[in-house]
């Protein structure tokens, strides 16, 4: 449940000049009474609903002009012992985390320990991937270096060894990229796992020990730390608590001590003191502050809004420099909105809370909203009515052949829903806008339906990338037990140090992982099946016309070549 709403409008033009004038000099403007006790008012019946002792719930922060406005508690920061959010509650706080890991790479480059064009192999010698790839392009999410998270999924369990540092190795020991560096935004949380280990090895300390000395303690942030030691207490913690599936509240798994991609740990008074230091710079200078929000150029036009931990948003006309992070029992939003002097802190112990669309309503307050009156719920329009029949006619499996992407449409409970891959699992809902053409709530991202070649299906999904995604429908396909069985054997990733089992069981071909639960494989066309967590496997085959290996194409991790393990009989 990372934090995907990276959608919004480049304005950087002015980014640098904004920050310096900031610095330069500017009087806070402070409300009066009567207007500070009626924004209160409107902010605590944003959040009312949530105000229970059998809630979790969110802390807000919200700074102007360089001086703190409000702070607010609302629902329970731990339901078993009755304890309730303060705003000196402490939060996990996810991929809010990047922008002091980017901060801690961007003050080593100022020290003269690194620079972040330098290529990742410099500072990780291990490194057995292209040597092209940078820190900046691990900065902006455009290395094409596969997804570490995914990784580690589809590999052998490694317990001899930290998870970071399984991360690290697995990451060092790819030969090969998802798509060339520096040609497209993907983002990869496992670039910044490796930016943590870069800073600990140009520094000579850890990323929290860095980051404490160079960034929280000068500006006082006090509460906050990257939470390195998964055992390690957190005074003041807010327990994170997700939704089982038998829909009753459960203690979200605590961060397991893996810091860079996430791992912070803070308040929102203390996320205000930083968003102040970009106004009136005491760490880091107005310059390099300015270049964390100034997204790198693409080939061909292509665009991006993220920059270094940081991303360009926008909210009603008003331009907001931003980071969200969500994870099971975690989601928080932190956001400075630099032409208006404002700044808001949202953090919740839940996945189920919209930080981002809180956190746009809080300002909604500040920003316009008459003094007293809360802006109304930003909820999803009422979608047009479509029977049934009809959302079933766009039911199936759809596959992208540039770089096989899979996507399950299917029709549950009266709503049509997407699933990545090729399985039906929950997935998420896709509500109509009218005709075929539908939408992800909470999201720009717009799938429409068409028909396709020899009375197919097309599927164009457009708003989460530069240019639209065209899926193709793929006809159903099937294989006898013999012909599965020409697929069977034992195949080996050096890349990912692992060996995979491949079997013929119940008419199905299955794969069987060292550790890890079964993974069964459907055809989906000639030599190519699919599959959780693999996504699609596409086989090659030796001049005798055996299968001879496969290359794993999932998202995020294209690519990934396994052989075939010969038995000693055929050498």
């Amino acid at each position: 449940m990372e934090a995907r709403r990276l959608a919004g409008v480049c304005i950087l033009t002015a980014i640098a000049v904004t920050h310096v004038s900031r610095a330069a000099g500017h009087s806070p403007v402070r409300p009066t009474q009567a207007e500070t006790s009626g924004v209160e008012a409107a902010v605590d019946r944003l959040f009312a609903r949530w105000r229970r002792s059998d809630s979790p719930g969110c802390s807000v922060g919200v700074s102007r002009g360089g001086a703190t406005v409000l702070e607010r508690g609302y629902g329970m920061a731990n339901l078993e012992l009755g304890v309730p959010i303060a705003p000196a509650s402490v939060f996990h706080v996810a991929s809010v985390t990047k922008q002091f890991t980017a901060m801690s790479i961007l003050l080593l480059a100022q020290d003269g320990r690194l620079s972040i064009d330098d290529e990742v192999r410099r500072h990780v010698p291990e490194w057995a991937g292209p040597p092209d790839v940078t820190i900046r392009h691990l900065l902006t999410h455009t290395s094409g270096v596969r997804d570490a998270f995914l990784l580690i999924e589809m590999a052998a369990p490694d317990t001899g060894r930290s998870r970071h540092d399984q991360l690290v190795a697995l990451l060092a020991r790819q030969r090969g990229l998802s798509e060339p560096p520096g040609r497209r935004y993907v983002y990869n949380n496992g670039g910044y796992v490796l930016l943590a280990e870069i800073v600990a090895r140009a520094s000579g300390r850890s990323l929290r020990a860095f980051a404490d000395e160079r960034i929280f303690q000068p500006l006082g942030m006090r509460q906050t730390h990257m939470h390195d030691d998964p055992d390690g207490l957190v005074p003041l913690q807010a327990t994170g608590y997700t939704r089982g599936n038998d829909g009753a509240l459960r203690v979200a798994r605590r961060p397991d001590g893996v810091v860079g991609n996430g791992g912070l740990f803070t308040t929102v008074g203390d996320l205000l003191r930083w968003e102040r230091n970009f106004a009136s710079p005491r760490v880091g200078s107005a310059a390099l502050l300015a270049s964390m929000a100034v997204p790198p150029a693409l080939p061909g036009g292509a665009t991006t809004v993220y920059g270094f931990g940081l991303q360009n948003d926008s909210h009603d006309g008003h331009r907001a420099i931003a980071h969200s992070g969500g994870d099971p029992g975690a989601s928080a939003y932190a956001a400075r909105y630099p032409d208006d002097d404002l700044a808001v802190a949202v953090l919740c112990n839940s996945d189920e809370f919209d930080s981002v669309d809180l956190a746009h309503q809080v300002a909604n307050v500040y920003l316009g909203a008459p003094a007293g009156t809360a802006a109304a719920p930003a909820g999803e329009p009422e979608p047009p009515s479509i029977p049934t029949s009809q959302l079933a006619a766009n039911e199936g499996l759809y596959r992208d052949p540039t770089d096989e992407a899979l996507l399950r449409v299917f029709v549950r409970d009266g709503t049509l829903r997407g699933s990545p891959g090729a399985g039906a699992d929950g997935g998420w809902p896709i509500v109509p806008l009218g005709g075929d053409r539908f939408r992800i709530p909470g999201t720009a991202i717009v799938l429409a339906f068409s028909a396709g070649a020899n009375g197919g299906r097309t599927l164009r999904i457009s708003g989460e990338r530069p240019v639209p995604a065209v899926l193709e429908r793929v006809a159903p396909y099937a294989l006898s037990a013999t012909q599965l069985a020409g697929f069977a054997g034992d195949f080996r990733s050096e890349e990912l140090a692992t060996t995979y089992a491949l079997r013929v069981r119940d008419g199905a071909l299955i794969i069987d992982v060292p550790g890890r639960t079964s993974i069964p494989l459907q055809p989906i066309v000639p030599d190519t099946f699919a599959g959780p967590l693999v996504g699609a496997i596409t086989f090659s085959r030796d001049s005798a016309g055996r299968s001879s290996g496969f290359v794993v194409q999932a998202y995020a991790a294209r690519g990934v070549r396994f052989e075939r393990v010969r038995p000693e009989a055929d050498h």
